[in-house]
């Protein structure tokens, strides 16, 4: 009898803590933005999709240009610009690359054609994200990378350093000799040398070593 009992007193142990981690899980904080993330955990966050990888893939950006990438358990049916609410944990991406979120829940509030329409439409004229740019001073600005904003939405022109291997990015050097790192959506053919016009958003490189360009559209410039 004391056997039986030690043990249903430890089995019912045992699910109260399964219960109590269950409920701790579910819990999950609500961010206003992707820089007031912890370093692990469970989190809520609400942004913009940037761009799609996969069907369980992709990039969400905050209301402050910041971008994170999301993994999907399941596979998901979004458009760039769909404002959507993310409920997941924060995970370590490879090669300790920043974080991303594991989501476990997606949820579509505004879908792009009704609450983001200007931004998939938008994107390749940079005319109205320059005249936002802080201490914009007209064009000739957007062609010196010290003159770039530290978040945001930027436009800048200059010439191909160099490119990664992978071509998904490249060094920009700008009109004064300064260089950015810029990293596309997707690979781009282009070589050292070439004049480009990229449009992207600023976000702080990884263990903070300067700032880049991430999700880059790439025109070539003659």
């Amino acid at each position: 009898m004391l056997i039986k009992s030690t043990t249903a007193l430890v089995t019912a142990g045992f699910m109260l803590a399964v219960s109590s981690v269950a409920s701790a899980d579910d819990q999950s904080k609500e961010y206003a933005s992707i820089a007031q993330l912890p370093e692990a955990g469970s989190v809520t966050l609400t942004g913009t999709v940037e761009g799609i990888s996969s069907n369980k893939e992709f990039t969400l950006r905050d209301a402050s240009g910041k971008t994170i990438e999301i993994d999907s358990k399941f596979q998901l049916t979004l458009h760039e610009g769909d404002r959507v609410k993310v409920v997941g944990v924060l995970d370590d991406k490879a090669l300790g690359l920043g974080k991303e979120i594991d989501a476990t829940s997606v949820t579509v509030i505004d879908a792009a054609d009704e609450a983001a329409r200007p931004e998939p439409q938008d994107a390749e004229d940079p005319a109205p994200t320059e005249p936002s740019v802080k201490g914009g001073a007209g064009d000739d600005e957007m062609k010196k990378v010290d003159a770039l904003p530290d978040e945001g939405p930027v436009t800048i022109t200059g010439t191909i350093e160099s490119v990664a291997d992978d071509k998904m990015s490249f060094t920009l050097k700008g009109e004064s000799g300064e260089t950015i790192d810029v990293h596309t959506k997707e690979a781009v053919t282009v070589t050292a040398g070439q004049k480009v016009k990229v449009t992207g958003v600023m976000d702080s490189e990884v263990a903070g070593l300067g700032e880049q360009i991430v999700s880059a559209k790439v025109v070539m410039v003659s």
